[in-house]
């Protein structure tokens, strides 16, 4: 989806920070436009200035770097992060878990030699298999050669057109992500808040893709499913997260769930894809498998930015919406929130969020 405006900023580099271990990646053949950080750079002003500049920030010597120098927009550039292997779990939780792993998401990367650290720290922390990066050698120059891969991969990926992208700068799709968690999770907290504690809440993300999403809910309290109706998506968020379910959508839009099966219901800048009968359909769709009280959340593009050549996508206002909702639901939905959004550098509120509650009595 088209998630933003076009940007270019030239300024923007890879940031390494190697701190102690500066000579010892000498032999790791970085790219020109990478700035190569040793432990001397690490002062306030010279990292700032850095900080400032990054368009991604890989830290090879998690061990020196100040992360207390990360602040505000800091955190929107993607990070990654050389786990120390002289480290065990406890050790890596107890040193780095509230200041840096619990902020690390769905956008950001982990390098790993070990595979039992990763995969408990993966489950701890509700990360994506994709954000692994795994290292054979525990070198800091052949760690560094394989991050430089992955830089260059990445980049090559990030230049090449597409007709359904507009914006693929990852600082701003890093920040557009903040941006509608911020939005999103509480109203994830109020599902499950006005839900038995003792069951495990119920939910379905319609238009899952990857499984950006999923890390949202708590697997001990919520089995959550998600939804797509293309094929490649689903296989990458089944192996993204093994423990949770991920089914195809058929080109019907009709659900494989039974009728009030989830407490909550959701999507996100999904409905914008489709023209108008295939929304109602999933609005339906959506409110059938919603149980009475439950939840159905959209958050959507409710003004385009920008149309490419071939249209992608099909934006409609919150009174269009409003009134698709309710035909689609049959009345049987009412509001309950309804939020705008800005993201970062625009200056118009072109996200919304709409919370609905499933109205009717539970079938015998």
């Amino acid at each position: 989806m088209p998630d933003g405006p076009t940007r270019t900023d030239t300024d923007r580099r890879p940031v390494i920070y190697a701190g102690r271990l500066v000579d010892q990646i000498a032999c790791a053949d970085l790219p020109d436009a990478c700035i190569v950080l040793g432990e001397q750079d690490a002062l306030p002003h010279n990292l700032t200035e850095a900080l400032d500049r990054a368009s991604k920030l890989v830290l090879l010597d998690l061990l020196s770097f100040p992360l207390e120098a990360m602040t505000g927009d800091h955190w929107d550039v993607p990070i990654i992060v050389v786990v120390p292997s002289s480290f065990d779990v406890g050790s890596l939780i107890t040193d780095f878990g509230s200041v840096l792993f619990e902020r690390l998401g769905f956008f950001d990367r982990i390098v790993a030699s070990d595979s039992v650290s990763w995969d408990e720290l993966r489950r701890r922390y509700r990360w994506a298999e994709s954000q692994r990066i795994p290292v054979t050698s525990d070198h800091p120059g052949e760690i560094a050669k394989t991050i430089q891969t992955v830089l260059a991969r990445e980049y090559i990926s990030s230049t090449t057109p597409k007709a359904d992208v507009i914006d693929r700068d990852p600082c701003f799709n890093k920040a557009l992500h903040r941006v509608q968690a911020a939005a999103l999770e509480p109203r994830f907290a109020a599902a499950r808040g006005e839900h038995d504690t003792e069951v495990p809440l119920d939910v379905l993300e319609v238009g899952a893709g990857v499984g950006r999403w999923t890390p949202s809910f708590d697997p001990t309290e919520v089995r959550f499913v998600g939804i797509d109706a293309r094929e490649d998506l689903v296989e990458t968020a089944r192996i993204n997260f093994p423990d949770q379910r991920f089914d195809r959508l058929g080109s019907d839009l009709l659900f494989p769930y039974g009728d009030e099966s989830f407490d909550l219901v959701f999507s996100v800048t999904v409905l914008h894809h489709n023209p108008a009968p295939a929304k109602r359909t999933l609005l339906s769709e959506m409110c059938r498998v919603a149980r009475p009280g439950g939840q159905l959340l959209f958050l959507e593009d409710f003004v385009c930015m920008e149309q490419p050549a071939k249209p992608i996508i099909y934006p409609m206002s919150v009174t269009e919406f409003a009134d698709l909702a309710l035909d689609a639901t049959a009345g049987e939905a009412v509001l309950e929130h309804v939020e705008s959004l800005r993201y970062p550098g625009e200056d118009m509120r072109r996200g919304g969020l709409i919370s609905l509650s499933r109205l009717g009595v539970p079938q015998q």
